[in-house]
């Protein structure tokens, strides 16, 4: 399934960190144009790591997951600005950071045309950040291609 070539697809993305289970989760939601919802996805990390090597990794599994399906012409929003600007620069070092950004960087400029990657405030977010969490209680990735009932009355509420 590709994204409208006429409109614009927004992409929220939230990553959560729960020390006590040991789980990192990250939530993705796809909005079409209008901001219908269009899937969803869910992923589980049972590995502690930093909070922000949680957000770096946050980002190549949307871009990868996204490029994998051929979308194009999408707003991917984080509500980091430490992310979108770690994104955006363009400093090369040995880090597992920078290397998580590089592949990040490659999968942008080669699978996404019509793009852009930014910062959007939390409140914004709300939907990402429900999914992040509700991540952290799986035990696998889930793609939703209705919208789930946790997040329902988000959009409902951000769509009136």
């Amino acid at each position: 399934m590709a994204a409208s070539t006429t409109g614009s697809s927004e992409m929220q993305c939230r990553r959560i960190l729960f020390d006590q289970f040991n789980r990192i989760g990250i939530g993705i939601c796809l909005r079409d144009d209008e901001g219908t919802f269009v899937l969803a996805k869910t992923i589980p990390i049972s590995a502690m790591c930093s909070v922000s090597m949680g957000e770096d990794l946050a980002l190549y599994y949307v871009m990868e997951w996204l490029s994998d399906m051929s979308f194009d012409n999408v707003d991917f929003t984080f509500d980091s600005k430490v992310i979108i600007d770690a994104f955006h620069r363009d400093r090369v070092d040995v880090t597992e950071t920078s290397r998580i950004f590089s592949a990040c960087r490659h999968l942008f400029t080669s699978h996404f045309t019509n793009s852009k990657v930014e910062f959007n405030s939390r409140q914004r977010n709300e939907v990402a950040h429900t999914l992040a969490g509700v991540a952290t209680l799986s035990a696998s990735l889930i793609t939703y291609y209705i919208v789930p009932r946790c997040i329902e009355q988000l959009i409902i509420n951000e769509m009136l």
